[in-house]
C-alpha cells in the first residue's frame, strides 16, 4: 500500500480525503444491501403473498432503490480508495462495471412507476392498501391488508391502458355492514361510478379505521334530466361538458412553449365539441412534446390554475378540478419524451 507519509502535504491531504470517502461509502452501502436483502425476502417466504409497503412505496421499488444505492456506494468506495498502480488493472474494469451498473440501475428505478395507495372510505383509511404498477400501456393491481408494513394480498385489480384508478383517486369505496365494496374505473378516470353496478371487488370490513379526514374516491355521477316550463324535457344537451373540454385542450396547446408536436413530429390538433363523444362521459387525450418540455409543463399548470380549476397533487401526477370537468397531466419526458394530459367530464344528452 502506498505510504501516506512520504508524500507531500497536498497530496497526503487529498489521501486522506480519498480515504474518508472510501470508508463512508462503504459502511453506507451495508445498510442499504440489508435493506434490500430484508425487504426481498418478505415475497420470497411468502411465495409473493406478501410484501413490504413503507409509505407509498411498494416492497419492489424499495428493494430496487437500495440495490442502486448500494452499488452506487461501492463505485464510489472503488473509486476513492487509495491504490498503488499496480492495482490499476484490477480497479479500473470495477470502476468501469460499477459506473455502468449505477447508470443502468438509475435509469431502472426512474422507469418503475409502481405506487402503493390506501383505500379510502368515508374519508378514513379502511386498512387495505392497493400497489399499482404501470409500464406503458400495461398495467395490474394488488389489493393488500396491511399489519404494520406488511401487507398481505387479497385481491387484484383489473385495469386497461395503464391505467391506476387508486393512484387517480377514481374509485369509490363503501363500508357497510361487514364488507367494504370498491368500485373503480377499468380504463380512464372520466368513466362513471355509481353503487348500482356490481362492485370490483368486496373485502371484509376491518375493525379499525385510521387517517380520517383524507381524499378518497368519489362517485362520478350524471347531471339529472331537466324540464321546460311546459312540463316535457329540454331540447338542450344535459350534463355536456363537450365545449369546456374542447376549450380546456386548446388553452392546454396553446401555453405550450414553442410548438406543441405528437412523436412523429405532426403539430398536436384539438378536436372540436361536436367531434367529441358523449356517451356518459367525454374525453381528450393530448401526448405531445414541446421546444422544452419543462417550461411547457409549468405554464399549462399555471393556464388552467388561472383557469379556476382547484390544483390537486398525486403521486407523478398534477390534477385539476373545477367541479365539472377534471384535468391530470404527468411529465413522462425522461420515459418517452412526451408530456401526457387527460381531459375529461360528464357528458349525458337527453
Amino acid at each position: 500500500m502506498t505510504d501516506a507519509w512520504t508524500l507531500p502535504l497536498s497530496d497526503r491531504r487529498l489521501f486522506s480525503a480519498r480515504r474518508l470517502i472510501a470508508v463512508v461509502a462503504g459502511v453506507l452501502s451495508l445498510p442499504a444491501a440489508g435493506v434490500a436483502v430484508a425487504v426481498m425476502l418478505v415475497p420470497a417466504r411468502s411465495d409473493g403473498v406478501e410484501q413490504v409497503i413503507l409509505g407509498s412505496l411498494p416492497g419492489d421499488v424499495l428493494a430496487t432503490r437500495s440495490v442502486v444505492a448500494s452499488i452506487v456506494l461501492l463505485t464510489v468506495l472503488v473509486i476513492a480508495v487509495p491504490a498503488p498502480r499496480w492495482w490499476l488493472m484490477l480497479l479500473v474494469p470495477l470502476r468501469v462495471v460499477g459506473i455502468a451498473a449505477s447508470v443502468l440501475g438509475g435509469v431502472g428505478a426512474g422507469l418503475a412507476d409502481d405506487s402503493a395507495t390506501p383505500i379510502v372510505a368515508d374519508g378514513c383509511e379502511t386498512g387495505y392498501v392497493v400497489n399499482e404498477s404501470a409500464f406503458l400501456f400495461a398495467a395490474s393491481g394488488e389489493v393488500l391488508r396491511m399489519d404494520g408494513v406488511i401487507g398481505s394480498r387479497v385481491a387484484r385489480t383489473t385495469v386497461d391502458d395503464g391505467h391506476k384508478p387508486f393512484l387517480s383517486r377514481s374509485y369509490l369505496a363503501v363500508a357497510e355492514g361487514d364488507t367494504l365494496q370498491v368500485w373503480q374505473t377499468v380504463d380512464s378516470v372520466f368513466e362513471s361510478l355509481t353503487t348500482s353496478s356490481e362492485p370490483a371487488f368486496v373485502l371484509p370490513r376491518l375493525s379499525y379505521q385510521t387517517g380520517c379526514g383524507l381524499a378518497g374516491g368519489e362517485p362520478r355521477v350524471a347531471q339529472p334530466q331537466t324540464f321546460d316550463d311546459e312540463g316535457g324535457p329540454r331540447q338542450s344537451v344535459v350534463g355536456d361538458s363537450r365545449e369546456q373540454v374542447s376549450r380546456m385542450a386548446t388553452l392546454t396547446v396553446e401555453s405550450a412553449v414553442g410548438s406543441a408536436v405528437d412523436a412523429a413530429g405532426a403539430p398536436i390538433r384539438v378536436p372540436s365539441a361536436s367531434e367529441l363523444p358523449c356517451d356518459g362521459t367525454t374525453g381528450i387525450d393530448l401526448v405531445f412534446a414541446t421546444d422544452d418540455n419543462e417550461s411547457s409543463y409549468a405554464a399549462i399548470l399555471d393556464a388552467w390554475s388561472a383557469a379556476g380549476y382547484a390544483a390537486d397533487r398525486a403521486m407523478q401526477e398534477d390534477i385539476r378540478d373545477d367541479g365539472t370537468v377534471r384535468l391530470s397531466a404527468r411529465d413522462r419526458t425522461t420515459i418517452d419524451g412526451m408530456l401526457h394530459l387527460q381531459l375529461g367530464g360528464a357528458c349525458q344528452v337527453p
